[in-house]
């Protein structure tokens, strides 16, 4: 088939020239590199349209960019961009009219779309006739914002109800999105593992050493959602001496950074600027004992809000996780993660201290979550996936 993704992807070329000392989040473009280079090896031609980033402060010219996989090569058609804070709609708007004139010279079978956004509801008139799928990775109803907010929920529940009623299928993060919709047919992946991760792990078993801290990390964004608060407290319930690094896309949230000089003086809190994904990918295998998930529920039913990215990445370096109830993925996984079912810091501290007193009893199961993990969520394993699923919404539709 040809499908026409519309992702915010951001090829490399896109980030060298407008985004470099810039602080973003990753996850979306790693994310749909995945599900792109899936596609391709199982026969499918995939073309990107990118409204882009607005953090760059300056206006961007259409343009075209080829990135070239081992699986094949993709085009990624970015629209004109106002690049900056509060201009996404109109870059939306930009979108839909290169997309709206490729389509006309260019056939194509299926729309695949990430997230549900105004991108979305505004193409999916274009691809009226064809098969329409949603990628959804984070639940639009999430309260993500401190005291369990979520702005505009009227709108976005217009929004939602809009779009899904245009689609076919969904490709779902969450076990529980979408349950209560009429999307019956899904597919669950929730994360990818490429070349990136798998040639920068050990697949050894870690040890703890006597008089040295225990290496806790925690990935991805610092905000409010991400937890950093909850884990900085958790310390205060740990006795034994625990050394906590911090790698972040943006600025740690003002609270967590007020809470550093209350943490027990036998702890250390390192905050680290952005490295390279290949490198933290190392750090965390190499370096870690502990891989830290304090995402918070955002006020949805579990399993509904979406799944942390860094949480299949975290799975495939053989380091034990600590994790909040949203890492939850299958039970064969999640007999192997040690998870904290509330969002309380001495609760978390219980399950950081847990892993540490049983370490080696976790370290061997995190080797074996970390063979199931590269199985099946591989670009390979991806792919076996959605060429099922995209047979099934075929055949569902009568084709």
């Amino acid at each position: 088939m040809k499908i026409a993704y519309i992702s915010n992807y951001l090829g490399p070329l896109f980030i060298k020239q407008y985004c470099n000392e810039k602080r973003f989040s990753v996850s979306a473009t790693f994310k749909s590199t995945a599900i792109a280079r899936a596609l391709l090896k199982g026969g499918h031609d995939v073309t990107i349209f990118s409204p882009g980033i607005t953090i760059c402060n300056r206006f961007i010219k259409s343009y075209v960019e080829v990135v070239y996989f081992p699986e094949g090569l993709i085009k990624i058609f970015y629209p004109e961009i106002i690049s900056f804070r509060k201009c996404s709609f109109i870059n939306s708007i930009l979108l839909w009219r290169v997309l709206r004139k490729k389509s006309v010279n260019q056939e194509f079978d299926l729309l695949l779309f990430y997230n549900i956004s105004w991108d979305a509801a505004l193409c999916l008139p274009i691809f009226s006739n064809r098969y329409c799928i949603l990628e959804y990775e984070d639940n639009i109803f999430n309260k993500a914002l401190k005291g369990q907010k979520n702005k505009f929920e009227w709108l976005k529940l217009r929004l939602f109800r809009h779009v899904i009623k245009q689609i076919d299928a969904a490709i779902i993060t969450g076990k529980e999105m979408l349950n209560t919709s009429n999307v019956k047919t899904k597919v669950h992946i929730p994360g990818a593992i490429s070349e990136d991760v798998i040639d920068n792990i050990v697949f050894k078993e870690k040890t703890l050493s006597n008089g040295f801290p225990v290496k806790l990390l925690l990935a991805g964004g610092l905000h409010y959602s991400k937890g950093p608060d909850l884990i900085i407290k958790a310390l205060s319930f740990v006795k034994y001496s625990c050394e906590l690094t911090l790698y972040g896309s943006g600025l740690l949230d003002t609270d967590a950074v007020g809470l550093i000089p209350t943490v027990p003086k036998y702890h250390k809190i390192i905050l680290h600027d952005f490295v390279q994904h290949d490198e933290l990918i190392k750090i965390m295998s190499n370096e870690a004992h502990i891989l830290l998930n304090s995402t918070r529920d955002m006020g949805v039913p579990p399993g509904s809000a979406g799944y942390p990215f860094k949480m299949m990445e975290y799975a495939s370096t053989g380091r034990p996780i600590v994790s909040s109830r949203i890492g939850r993925f299958d039970d064969e996984f999640n007999k192997l993660v040690t998870f904290y079912e509330n969002e309380d810091p001495e609760e978390i501290g219980q399950a950081i201290t847990y892993v540490i007193e049983h370490y080696q009893e976790c370290a061997r199961m995190a080797l074996v979550l970390q063979k199931r993990t590269i199985s099946e969520f591989s670009i390979d394993g991806i792919s076996q996936k959605l060429n099922l699923f995209i047979k099934e919404v075929s055949n569902n539709n009568g084709s």
